[in-house]
C-alpha cells in the first residue's frame, strides 16, 4: 500500500472533488520533487503498454488515457503528472491571462509527452499565445454552445500557420441532442477535428450521428477501469480521467491499462463465432 493510500486517499474521499484535487495535486508536486522522482514514476507507470497505441486527429498517442482539464489548471505539474502513465494531459481550463503564466512553465520545462490546453474564454487571443506550444486545442463552450463565431477567428488563425493543431470542442455537461447535432454538423463542416463528450450519451450520439467521422474524447467521470472500456466501446478513441486519479490515487491510470490490455487479449484469444472448439 503507497503513501497516496495511507495519508490522502482516506481524506480525499470525503471531499468534494475540487478540494480533493487541490491536494491531490499538492501531493504529486511534493512526491515528483524527490530526487529523480520524474524518472523513477515514468518507469513505474509506463505509458507505452505494447498494444494500446492510438491515432485521432493526426496525432499519435502511446495510450487512449489522458488526464482531463481541471487537475492541473494552471500547468504547473503536467509533466509530473505525465509520468503516471497517461499519453496526454489537458490542462487548464483558462483564459489569456492563465495561458501567459502557463507559458513561462512551458519555456522552462518543455513537455516530455502530449499537452493540450482547454480554453474557457478569450478564445482568439489565448489560442494565439498558445498555438505553438500546445500539441492541441480544448474548446470549453459551456458559457457559448450555440455561438459559433468565436471559432471563425481560431480557424482563420491556424490557416495562417505553418503547422496544424488539432482543435476539439469540448461539450456542456448539460445539452440537448439537437444542440449536440447542431454542433456537429458545424464541426464537420468546418474543419473541427474532434470532440469532447461529457457523458456515454453523447459518445453514443456522436459516434451514431457521424458514423465515426469524428474523434470522440470521452470525459465522463470514469471511477474504475470497467467504466473506461465502456465508453471506448460506445465510441470513444480517447479517454480522460480526474475523479478516479484523485480518489483512488496514482495507480489508477496503470489499472485501467492492465484491465484494458487484459480485455484485449481475451478478444484476440476467445473463439470465433461458429467455430467448435475442435475446429480451433
Amino acid at each position: 500500500m503507497g503513501l497516496y493510500s495511507l495519508l490522502i486517499k482516506p481524506i480525499v474521499r470525503r471531499m468534494d472533488i475540487e478540494t480533493a484535487s487541490k491536494i491531490a495535486l499538492r501531493y504529486f508536486e511534493i512526491v515528483e520533487k524527490i530526487p529523480g522522482g520524474r524518472l523513477i514514476s515514468r518507469w513505474i507507470h509506463n505509458n507505452r503498454p505494447v498494444g494500446l497505441q492510438r491515432e485521432a486527429f493526426g496525432l499519435n498517442f502511446y495510450n487512449p488515457v489522458g488526464l482531463g482539464a481541471g487537475l492541473d489548471i494552471h500547468g504547473e505539474l503536467y509533466n509530473d503528472l505525465n509520468g503516471l502513465g497517461f499519453s496526454f494531459v489537458e490542462i487548464g481550463p483558462m483564459g489569456a491571462d492563465g495561458i501567459r503564466r502557463a507559458l513561462r512553465r512551458v519555456q522552462a520545462d518543455p513537455q516530455n509527452d502530449i499537452t493540450a490546453v482547454c480554453i474557457n474564454s478569450d478564445y482568439a487571443t489565448a489560442f494565439t499565445l498558445g498555438y505553438d506550444f500546445f500539441d492541441f486545442f480544448v474548446i470549453d463552450i459551456t458559457q457559448n454552445p450555440d455561438n459559433f463565431d468565436i471559432f471563425d477567428p481560431m480557424l482563420d488563425i491556424r490557416t495562417a500557420e505553418e503547422e496544424y493543431k488539432p482543435i476539439i470542442i469540448k461539450l456542456p455537461k448539460v445539452i440537448s441532442a439537437t444542440e449536440i447535432e447542431e454542433i456537429l454538423d458545424f464541426s464537420q463542416l468546418n474543419g473541427i477535428d474532434g470532440i469532447e463528450a461529457r457523458s456515454i450519451e453523447q459518445v453514443r450520439q456522436i459516434a451514431s450521428y457521424t458514423s465515426g467521422r469524428l474523434p470522440i474524447i470521452a470525459n465522463t467521470h470514469i471511477e474504475n477501469p470497467a467504466q473506461a472500456g465502456e465508453v471506448l466501446d460506445a465510441g470513444a478513441i480517447l479517454i480522460e480521467v480526474r475523479n478516479g486519479l484523485v480518489r483512488e490515487g496514482p495507480n489508477f491510470v496503470s489499472d485501467i491499462l492492465k484491465y484494458l490490455l487484459s480485455r484485449q487479449k481475451n478478444e484476440r484469444t476467445r473463439p470465433k463465432p461458429g467455430r467448435s472448439t475442435a475446429e480451433k
